[in-house]
């Protein structure tokens, strides 16, 4: 069978810890899945729609540590979307919340599992399935799309134990979920401490929310992991400015955080003995890619670190040569054993084996510093031309962000630029700026306030629906 975990090495150790108290121990997650076994068959696609909740958390472990690939996503994804995605897959089991009951009530009820149920669908025949796949996980967000990476069972044991060795996980870990359970770096965090034993907090709450943080203080929680909006949100609240005494682990991935951020929580962690990790991946990756040590995060502000251990990493440029100099941008091109094996687009292709083999071309444009540190630049295709130069979008949000300290969001077509900010303020500091530092954009910019940046779940811009917006404003 293909084990994932090994629940019954942790026995009476509490695994997940919801926001009312209740405890589940690993002995009892080892029960949950010879329940589960014996009511189920392991050879069939389960599709979960997720939430961070006792019953979400305790049923995928299960499931998925029985054998049964999965299928992941958001609970909270508008009903025709879900029913797109299941139509294109066709699963065997649903695994739902409780309060989706209704939308399921033509499926057979086979386990409650706390605020979850287990259903069985009643499609006439089910796709084959290729043995090496365990987990499907969507690319774009909150967006419905029914193109998924498919993960096999190895690329997920790699990918656990990566992340658990150089974060240094331990039985005493104890993380709070402040991530989507379908989001990869989300995941991966959830995988890699039921690896080594930690135990999960468990809520629906978001780190907006008292309760939150009230939580996080009265479970003593050891590390918290989020992405850059999470962190630009909490460095406005000016949140961490004093010690959380149980606190020993911050990380970051999901995208690129900025400098100043980086720095600032970087000493942070210093002045307080803290570890903070920056970390870069993809889910076609199956998350890691490569990681800042926590040592070098104060001396390396912006870098995403040296590649996991095991893997390798090359810079290509626009011919496929690889670049070996210092500072000199190209694609950044992956390889290890958590590449996935490759993408779905519908049913038929769940029985595809290993279509990429171990290499990945992420299409980000990244450069090494003089002591091999990466620093992501942008994306391949975050570029506009204007009056025939090519002009990288990232580029230009870092730049405003450094020398004026604004954020903002650059899209548009070719020879018109359009820089989203979140006040009016920042709308004339971003116009004023540009036309003194940027003269190649000078002609053909403008600049539009909105009053918040689009992102998915996991707090990543939505930049398609920006230049959907752009369009509005270019002539």
């Amino acid at each position: 069978m293909n084990r994932l975990w090994d629940f019954s090495a942790f026995g009476k150790k509490a695994a997940l810890i919801d926001d009312t108290g209740v405890t589940l121990r690993y002995d009892e997650l080892e029960a949950l899945q010879n329940q589960l076994s014996e009511t189920v068959g392991s050879g069939e696609l389960t599709l979960m729609l997720c939430e961070n909740s006792l019953g979400a958390l305790a049923g995928c472990a299960a499931l998925l540590n029985g054998g049964r690939p999965m299928l992941l996503l958001s609970a909270a994804l508008p009903q025709d979307m879900r029913k797109q995605i299941m139509n294109t897959y066709r699963p065997g089991l649903v695994y739902a919340p409780k309060a989706l009951r209704g939308e399921c009530a033509h499926m057979r009820e086979i386990r409650e599992i706390d605020d979850y149920i287990l259903f069985r669908t009643n499609y006439a025949e089910a796709y084959p399935l290729h043995p090496a796949l365990a987990l499907m996980l969507t690319t774009s967000g909150s967006t419905g799309s029914v193109k998924f990476v498919r993960q096999s069972w190895d690329n997920l044991r790699v990918n656990a134990r990566l992340i658990a060795d150089y974060l240094r996980i331990t039985e005493a870990e104890r993380t709070i979920t402040a991530l989507p359970m379908n989001y990869t770096y989300g995941f991966s965090i959830f995988s890699a401490n039921l690896l080594k034993g930690g135990a999960m907090i468990v809520t629906r709450q978001g780190v907006m929310d008292e309760g939150f943080w009230d939580l996080f203080e009265n479970e003593r929680v050891t590390a918290f992991h989020g992405v850059p909006n999470t962190y630009e949100m909490l460095h406005r609240l000016d949140f961490f400015c004093e010690d959380f005494p149980d606190l020993k682990l911050l990380t970051q991935a999901g995208g690129k955080l900025n400098r100043n951020l980086h720095a600032y929580f970087a000493q942070y962690a210093r002045d307080y003995g803290k570890r903070f990790v920056v970390m870069y991946g993809q889910s076609e990756a199956t998350a890691a890619i490569s990681y800042l040590p926590a040592e070098k995060a104060l001396d390396k502000p912006g870098s995403v670190g040296i590649v996991v251990p095991g893997g390798e990493i090359e810079l290509i440029d626009g011919e496929g040569k690889p670049i070996q100099a210092a500072r000199v941008p190209g694609e950044l091109v992956y390889r290890g054993e958590n590449v996935a094996l490759g993408y779905a687009a519908c049913g038929d292709d769940l029985a595809r084996g290993d279509d990429w083999r171990g290499t990945l071309r992420t299409g980000d444009i990244a450069q090494r510093d003089e002591d091999g540190f990466l620093y992501i630049t942008g994306r391949i295709k975050r570029f506009l031309k204007v009056a025939g130069l090519r002009i990288s979008l990232d580029e230009i949000d870092e730049k405003v962000m450094n020398d004026i300290h604004v954020r903002c969001v650059s899209s548009g077509v070719d020879d018109h630029l359009v820089i989203f900010v979140l006040t009016e303020e920042d709308k004339a500091a971003v116009r004023d700026f540009i036309r003194e530092k940027i003269s190649v954009v000078r002609p053909s910019f403008q600049v539009v306030q909105i009053d918040a940046f689009p992102t998915n779940e996991a707090g990543k811009i939505l930049y398609g629906t920006l230049q959907e917006r752009a369009k509005q404003f270019i002539p």
